[in-house]
């Protein structure tokens, strides 16, 4: 797909095409609206063209790891998915190391084959034990954890991940996310947060399973916890977790108040169970911080507040959860 602006309409197109397995070439011929960011655009085309030389320059710079055949590399990629077929398999199966990807089928209605992927079937013990099942089942030096919703970007993607995690001597390490071209405003700002960008790779609090690299002994000595969500979280206390931004990988969620409101209970749940204290201790304190959600949310409209209610009352019915 050729693009010549990047208005919303535009990145829309550009969001479809890249779900389809499109490659995106950029033809621009106007400046990006003040709303987007180069950095996060750079790693989604497969090339770029402007009169304006300084877009082309930031642009490149910003590009996903290129291919550097040659390398000896193994790694398998491990995803689990209740019923659909990942939408980065392509992706994955064009690194410039050698890529086995095991997809663990859950759902009752879950893919049989995959052509280009091994399928193996197993029950849902929820996120730790359920990926913990295919460290047996891999012989190769390295594993990847992923999603099924997330595409690695560049054929260099899996070997940078490699790279790092040997150069850091860190026990596990984790990719840079960057939001679909026509995610919300709030989306786009969290994740620029959470995984910003950079060139180095830098230690980091801990590891996160839309896309971490580990060596397969590592999980062969220090199993991913059996609990039901927030394995990730649980798995990094007390060990050495690297950052890897220069390997991004394409990955968010449309915002609504249901998917928020159970993914904070569940995950506040896990980290008051570990030991940290309720970000929203009470009743009380969800009353006391609605004034600053609703001015800031204003303008994103009542489905945003909504939005922002809902991650209030999760974060508080997790943290009672958690104390039980």
């Amino acid at each position: 797909m050729e693009l010549k602006t990047l208005e919303r309409a535009d990145r829309r197109r550009m969001s479809e095409a890249l779900r389809r397995g499109e490659p995106v070439d950029l033809v621009l011929s106007r400046p990006p609206p003040p709303d987007v960011r180069l950095d996060e655009i750079g790693p989604l085309c497969r090339s770029v063209r402007s009169d304006n030389q300084r877009l082309v320059d930031e642009l490149t710079r910003s590009r996903a790891p290129q291919a550097c055949p040659g390398s000896d590399v193994r790694v398998t990629v491990v995803i689990p998915t209740p019923d659909a077929i990942p939408i980065g398999l392509s992706a994955l199966l064009a690194q410039d190391v050698t890529v086995r990807v095991l997809v663990l089928s859950n759902g009752s209605d879950g893919p049989l084959s995959i052509p280009g992927a091994d399928v193996l079937r197993v029950p849902w013990r929820g996120h730790g034990a359920t990926r913990q099942l295919a460290i047996p089942h891999i012989s190769d030096p390295y594993t990847l954890l992923s999603v099924n919703d997330a595409i690695p970007l560049g054929a260099g993607f899996v070997r940078t991940m490699v790279e790092a995690l040997e150069a850091g001597g860190w026990d596990a390490v984790y990719a840079r996310q960057l939001p679909w071209p026509d995610a919300d405003p709030i989306t786009r700002r969290r994740l620029r947060k959470w995984t910003p960008a950079g060139q180095e790779a830098v230690d980091a609090e801990q590891v996160d399973h839309v896309a971490a690299l580990y060596r397969t002994e590592t999980l062969r000595r220090h199993p991913l916890p059996d609990v039901a969500t927030a394995e990730d979280v649980v798995w990094s206390v007390g060990r050495n977790v690297g950052y890897v931004p220069a390997a991004p990988v394409l990955h968010s969620h449309s915002r609504s108040p249901r998917t928020l409101y159970r993914r904070n209970r569940a995950i506040h749940a896990e980290l008051v169970r570990l030991g940290r204290p309720p970000t929203v201790p009470s009743f009380g304190h969800v009353i006391g911080a609605l004034p600053s959600v609703i001015r800031p949310t204003l303008q994103g409209g009542r489905g945003e507040l909504l939005n922002q209610v809902a991650e209030l009352l999760g974060q508080w019915r997790g943290g009672v959860k958690g104390r039980r």
